[in-house]
This record gives C-alpha cells, structure tokens and sequence, in this order.
C-alpha cells in the first residue's frame, strides 16, 4: 500500500503538465498594438502643419476694384530686380530698409507681390521674407490673369 500511495504522490506532483501550444499568443501583440493607437492619436493632431491663407472669392462678373493710391506692390522681374511701388532697389539691403521706413508708420500693414512667371522661386520668396522682417503682417500676390490662360507666340 505505501508502494502505492507513492506512485499516487509522484504522479500528482510529478505529472505532465499540458502539451506545448504552437499558436501565436495573440493578446501581447494586440496590447501592444493598442498602444501605438493610442500614441498616434495623441500624436497626430500635434503634428500638422500649415499656413494659414484667405482665399479670394471668385468675382469674374465685377469689375476690379479702384486701387487706392496707399497699396504697396513689390514686383520681381525675370531678372531678378526687385522694385517697390515701380522704383527699383539696388540690394536686398536697400529693400529691407525701404520696407522697414514704409511699414513703420503704416496701421494696414499689407504688402502685395506681383513676380513674374519666368522668375526665380527662391527670390521671390527670400523678398517676401524680408518684407516679413521689415514688420509685413498680410502677403497679397497678384497673378496676371489676363496672360495667364493664353498661350504664348513665339
């Protein structure tokens, strides 16, 4: 009877446990997953970009509006010059300054940019950063309309 009071002891402590499982474990992987969700939710709303801008309203049946003689324009030429209001400016120095002197006084503090279609990107937008600098609150840019559907004769 000991014999067998052994053998019953060995094979309750003793015993196999159960077979090995080859199924993926599911639950960490959606935990984890879960996770990254909640990261990115919380993320992503942080993370956009961009610049704020009014567009204008379409007004192809009016006639344009009387420009007053206070509005700035800042025109960029296929060259490269730069002039303010028709008057040329021999550096971006000299525009910095032009721009700082008119807009100091100024309340409407808006600047309008008219470049050329052949002109260069990047000057364009290193004058616009500068009139920025000089105290420019809105950016206009005025598109040539009238040539900007026809096609070109060479």
């Amino acid at each position: 009877m000991a014999q067998s009071k052994k053998k019953k002891h060995d094979d309750a402590h003793y015993a196999a446990g159960p077979a090995a499982v080859s199924d993926i474990n599911i639950t960490p992987l959606i935990d984890v997953m879960l996770v990254l969700l909640i990261i990115f939710m919380l993320v992503t709303p942080t993370a956009q970009k961009g610049v704020d801008i009014a567009l204008p309203k379409d007004n192809k049946n009016q006639p344009p509006p009387v420009k007053p003689p206070d509005v700035i324009v800042m025109e960029i030429t296929e060259a490269g010059t730069i002039s303010v209001n028709k008057q040329p400016m021999a550096s971006l120095e000299e525009l910095d300054q032009k721009l700082k002197d008119v807009f100091q006084t100024r309340s409407d503090k808006t600047l309008f940019v008219r470049g050329e279609s052949k002109s260069l990107y990047g000057k364009v937008v290193e004058a616009m950063d500068i009139a920025r600098g000089a105290g420019v609150e809105r950016v206009g840019i005025i598109s040539d309309t009238s040539t900007a559907g026809a096609p070109q004769s060479q």
